[in-house]
């Protein structure tokens, strides 16, 4: 059943994201001495999302992620490519990029291994960026008649590099964007998520779940959709 869920939960993650990754790094790549780069890479890219919005400012990118069913939607273009793979152990040479990226992946990661890692693979002055964003959706939960149950969660969306030595902090950063969603694209944003996907089904039915909740948000209804927003810099001391 988890093996489902996650094949289910991608198809939507790769069908609609958002566009708030370009919103935060854009964002982000103003506290650094530079917006373009020769090699970036992108730890914990899922199915590219980010690792499209770092490529228009590298010349190459490469996406890592451990999730082959993830990587296998991702879409292949010039200048990308995919590997397996995760921040503890980074299928990279040694000195070889020159900006890194973690877009919602570092708060499932074991940062001191992280950090050594990125110190081998990094340049000398190479820059760090790491950006999450909350979806606020508990209002379109409430109209569909849904509810999650009470969970505790040790995800911080906020998580950062604070406290590393090896890595000079530019800034740390919190603030909040609106962002316009059709119904459908809406949908496809809850049915990205395990925990949206499980109780949607169960408020809705397994046989064409996905169409009911486009219908119960209204077909031609256009909605503004609260997102809160983070990300952190850092560039490795020389």
């Amino acid at each position: 059943m988890s093996d489902q869920y996650d094949s289910e939960t991608s198809k939507h993650y790769a069908a609609y994201r958002p566009p708030i990754h370009g919103k935060i790094l854009e964002h982000a790549l103003r506290e650094t001495s530079q917006t373009t780069f020769n090699l970036g890479l992108d730890i914990g890219c899922g199915t590219g999302v980010s690792t499209e919005v770092l490529r228009q400012h590298c010349a190459n990118v490469v996406g890592i992620d451990p999730s082959i069913d993830m990587l296998t939607k991702a879409q292949r273009q010039t200048g990308v490519s995919f590997a397996q793979g995760k921040g503890e152990c980074i299928p990279l040479g040694a000195k070889s990029v020159d900006i890194v990226t973690f877009a919602g992946s570092l708060s499932y990661a074991n940062k001191s291994l992280v950090v050594s890692e990125l110190l081998r693979v990094c340049r000398p002055n190479a820059f760090i960026v790491a950006y999450d964003f909350k979806v606020m959706l508990s209002e379109f939960l409430d109209r569909l008649g849904a509810q999650l149950p009470p969970t505790s969660s040790q995800y911080n969306h906020a998580e950062n590099f604070t406290g590393f030595n090896d890595l000079y902090e530019l800034k740390v950063y919190d603030g909040d964007i609106t962002i316009e969603m059709s119904a459908k694209q809406l949908s496809h944003v809850l049915f990205s998520s395990t925990k949206y996907y499980k109780v949607l089904v169960e408020r809705f039915g397994a046989d064409d779940t996905f169409m009911k909740v486009v219908e119960a948000l209204g077909e031609d209804e256009t909605h503004h959709v609260k997102v809160e927003t983070y990300y952190s810099t850092y560039q490795v001391k020389a």
